[in-house]
């Protein structure tokens, strides 16, 4: 049977080594010509498949919040982007955000 994810199977070996090395990731990156943020996104992966989480871990959690109690609020996207509210948010401004 042939191996179905070599990319993964590959990136993970790398990683191992790196794991293994006393570089930092960047000089790793460089060492063996591997582009930073794409190491980073296999390494990302490679810690979420050690921790058993790539299945279960829900994309949506819900929020219930007191809107009298809030005082400041930040959104985390996928991307990393973050945003940042100091005063209450209404929900149609969030799925404008959002959309």
């Amino acid at each position: 049977m042939q191996n179905s994810h070599p990319v993964k199977d590959q990136m993970f070996a790398l990683i191992k080594k790196w794991e293994d090395s006393d570089l930092s990731q960047k000089a790793y990156c460089e060492q063996t010509d591997i582009r930073y943020h794409v190491f980073h996104y296999w390494y990302r992966r490679y810690k979420t498949a050690l921790s058993g989480n790539a299945s279960t871990s829900p994309s949506f959690v819900a929020l219930k919040v007191d809107p009298f109690q809030v005082v400041s609020a930040e959104l985390v996207m996928p991307n990393g982007k973050r945003l940042l509210f100091h005063h209450p948010v209404d929900v149609q401004t969030l799925k404008v955000l959002l959309q």
